[in-house]
């Protein structure tokens, strides 16, 4: 016997709770006495597709909100761009790019005549191995395949402004295309309230200065932007996306073990909802209970610190105020690749890196929307210990989180800290969450 938490004694009957928590491409098991377990949520776990081409084709036979596919075609140039997107996604695209170009084939447009943008926004560009492990080597053989260069204004064109006042500046082989059609798929988003889309467009192939104005509108928002479909920064990505002359779109929303569960295609508004509405399905959780320690992963979101921190705002709407956040994030790019200025701007304040953005401080404007973020989400949590292969103790310590070597000890210390009344909560899968509170 021993002591548990709050001094009382724990036995031999203790009963625990095994949670396997996923970790890049590992699953770590995390023991919690079943009493201080709060919840575990995670996206339901909805049967997928027996036949993904079959999904992709029925989708492009029943285009929602537009004309049939043969039409589009047929009133358009031979001259094709596709947008995909990149290495931070999870979107099957070596599965669903070959029906596409087949489709295309079929109805007169050859593989020649069509080109790939992997529209990564400020992302940094994939490596050929990525590329080949993202869109596998018959893409890869069959068609050109570029990257979205954000920061070279000789690829990009200006298309004037939203109704809002946000610059409108995009790919310009994109932009002249006879026919473009984008590829992605739908989940939670901080920003943009769900992905898929027109987000392909804003930011994936748009030029810096219109990715910051969104991204500046999203970061005070974030808490009533994620998992709405209906908010600013969605029209806003939606009116670029039409102005610029999106054709299509072809999006899927996927189970928690990354299968295809639905396929839908067409109008960039109307077929994107009709995803958000079977993606709610999977990804809405509900819970009641603000608990005092929210152990997280960031999966799907394993590339870099950039895109775990979506999971860290999850569970800062999901933490008692004043609790812990423990975040699982294997980050293996590090901090932020292409964004510099995150290493040197995390002991500003919130007010502070505003007023410097508001003022032209900053030219890394989407960064700072990112660090206005995670400003916001540290307002709820007294503690954060970051669990990590690919991140320095240097690199996050200046948000105020410290580097832990275990998840386990770091949880069981802290539940002891607390007493015996503290509870948890698990995420298992952070970087695809639509929390609701009931």
């Amino acid at each position: 016997m021993g002591e548990e938490p709050g001094g009382e004694l724990v036995t031999m009957e203790t009963q625990l709770e095994i949670i396997p928590v996923p970790y890049g491409r590992e699953t770590i098991d995390i023991a919690i006495p079943s009493e201080r377990l709060a919840w575990v949520c995670s996206p339901k776990d909805v049967p997928g597709v027996k036949d993904i081409g079959q999904a992709v084709n029925d989708a492009l036979d029943n285009l929602i909100g537009c004309p049939d596919l043969p039409t589009i075609v047929g009133s358009r140039g031979k001259n094709t761009v596709i947008l995909v997107d990149d290495y931070t996604r999870t979107t099957p695209q070596a599965q669903i790019l070959p029906v596409v170009l087949n489709r295309l084939n079929e109805l007169g447009i050859p593989d020649s005549s069509i080109t790939l943008i992997i529209a990564g926004g400020t992302h940094r560009q994939m490596t050929r191995e990525e590329c080949l492990a993202k869109f596998g080597a018959e893409i890869m053989d069959r068609v050109r395949v570029i990257p979205h260069m954000y920061d070279d204004p000789n690829q990009l064109v200006e298309l004037g402004t939203t109704k809002l006042g946000v610059p409108i500046s995009v790919n310009r082989r994109y932009y002249e295309a006879n026919l473009s059609i984008a590829v992605g798929n739908i989940v939670p988003h901080i920003y943009a309230g769900w992905s898929g889309g027109a987000k392909l467009v804003q930011p994936g192939v748009s030029g810096p200065a219109t990715t910051a104005a969104t991204h500046m509108v999203a970061a005070p928002r974030f808490r009533e932007i994620l998992g709405r479909v209906d908010n600013p920064v969605r029209r806003e990505m939606e009116e670029v996306a039409r102005q610029s002359g999106l054709d299509l779109i072809i999006n899927t929303v996927l189970n928690r073990r990354g299968e295809v569960v639905k396929v839908v295609a067409g109008d960039v508004v109307a077929a994107h909802r009709e995803g958000v509405r079977h993606a709610e399905e999977v990804y809405s959780v509900q819970f009641s209970e603000l608990p005092d320690v929210v152990l997280a992963s960031s999966y799907p979101g394993n590339a870099d610190f950039w895109q775990a921190s979506k999971a860290y705002s999850a569970a800062s709407l999901m933490v008692k105020p004043g609790g812990t956040i423990i975040l699982m994030c294997p980050a293996w790019g590090g901090l932020a690749p292409g964004h510099p200025i995150l290493y040197s701007i995390g002991e500003l304040s919130y007010e502070e890196a505003l007023e410097g953005a508001d003022c032209g401080r900053f030219e890394d404007e989407v960064a700072v929307a990112w660090y206005l973020t995670l400003c916001l989400s540290k307002e709820q949590v007294a503690r954060t210990y970051v669990y990590s292969d690919g991140l320095k103790e240097s690199e996050i310590e200046q948000f105020g989180f410290q580097l832990i070597d275990d998840p386990q000890e770091t949880l069981d210390r802290v539940l002891t800290e607390m007493g015996s009344g503290a509870r948890v909560g698990v995420i298992t899968h952070g970087g695809d969450i639509n929390p609701v509170r009931v």
